[in-house]
């Protein structure tokens, strides 16, 4: 009989990479990895100038509750040309590559530009 202080084992974990959306099932997987690549550059931008929410919008001519939405995730309204004009009017020059690896899954790496 097992003593009730005995540690049952953990549950195993499986590791995946990828793409999470399509992991997820998503519909249009590879078009929101992509977005979520280049909000996620739009974000780190954001939050490393210490814009308001309110700020950013106005440099990017959209709506307080559109930057919101990109900090949040929510990407779904918006297209990659959109992100890639936001990214644009706020001086964000973005390096954008993608391709399939070994597996056919699709890889996407997005990241700002510094000029030295």
């Amino acid at each position: 009989m097992k003593s009730s202080s005995a540690k049952s084992k953990p549950p195993a974990v499986t590791r995946k990479t990828g793409n999470i959306f399509a992991q997820l099932g998503r519909p249009n997987a590879d078009d929101l990895l992509r977005k979520a690549r280049v909000t996620n550059v739009i974000n780190d931008v954001i939050k490393r100038r210490s814009l308001t929410q309110e700020a950013a919008a106005e440099l990017a001519g959209i709506d307080q509750a559109d930057v919101s939405r990109l900090a949040n995730g929510r990407i779904t309204r918006f297209s990659l040309d959109r992100l890639l004009t936001i990214a644009d009017r706020l001086g964000i020059e973005i390096h954008f590559e993608q391709w399939r690896d070994k597996h056919g899954h699709l890889v996407v790496e997005a990241r700002e530009l510094v000029h030295a």
